[in-house]
């Protein structure tokens, strides 16, 4: 039987507030454009972009109120991951699709939350990018040592 890694709670909280604070921001974006009088773009990037944001608070919540073992859960990471390239996509598109169109309800009716949007959707491109080279980096390092053990 494994042991639970002994995870301070106290070093979560302020990633888990982040995620939050993050996810619920762009949550609530999405439910300003739900108006009954907007006529926005409204695609399976708006619900998947939703749908993403609960699951990942959602998901949060659960590794951090429980210490799980990442051995355990390795492939929820990299589910996780790989929607999170989806996520990346959709948000990254949906809110350049709203801004070209001058949607009113996104770009007239909140303009400071659209401003934020358009900031956030290059940060999560940065961060996406970022990932993936450290992936790439973590990767060839393995190589690096695995083929300086066979010698």
């Amino acid at each position: 039987m494994q042991k639970p890694l002994n995870i301070n709670k106290t070093r979560q909280i302020p990633g888990f507030i982040l995620n939050c604070i993050l996810y619920g921001s762009i949550l609530y974006y999405l439910y300003n454009l739900e108006d009954a009088d907007c006529n926005c773009i409204r695609d399976w990037r708006h619900n998947f972009i939703k749908a993403m944001c609960f699951i990942t608070i959602f998901m949060g919540l659960i590794f951090f109120i429980f210490a799980f073992n990442i051995k355990i859960f390795i492939t929820l990471y990299i589910i996780q991951l790989l929607l999170f390239v989806v996520l990346v996509y959709a948000f990254f598109t949906y809110v350049s699709d709203l801004n070209t169109t001058q949607c009113v309800c996104a770009v007239k009716k909140q303009p400071n939350l659209n401003s934020i949007m358009n900031v956030l959707r290059f940060i999560l491109l940065f961060i996406l990018i970022i990932t993936i080279l450290i992936i790439i980096l973590f990767a060839s390092l393995i190589n690096t040592i695995i083929k300086s053990l066979k010698k």
